[in-house]
């Protein structure tokens, strides 16, 4: 699921990841709220279905959520490990 790439390419991805509101609004509630189904996320974000589950798979794509099967449904949540690494890193390139 989640690999470490080279750090630019990896600053790029969760960048892109991010550059949507509504991601960035689905990241935040998620991590607020700890853990989430599929079904909370819809309300969360006021989006259709279709166009919710597009943004979380760009978000689990970029490390940034995971997300566990638990039967029928999909549990999510913030994968902090990715977003505090993004931080250093940006916080590093910022440096040079």
């Amino acid at each position: 699921m989640y690999q470490m790439k080279t750090s630019e390419e990896h600053i790029v991805k969760i960048a892109k990841a991010l550059s949507d509101k509504s991601r960035v609004r689905i990241l935040q509630e998620i991590a607020k709220r700890g853990r989430i189904t599929c079904g909370d996320a819809v309300g969360i974000a006021v989006l259709s279905q279709p166009a919710v589950s597009h943004h979380i798979k760009v978000l689990v794509e970029a490390g940034l959520l995971d997300v566990e099967k638990n039967g029928r449904h999909h549990i999510i949540s913030v994968n902090k490990k990715a977003l505090d690494e993004f931080t250093a890193l940006v916080s590093v390139s910022a440096k040079r």
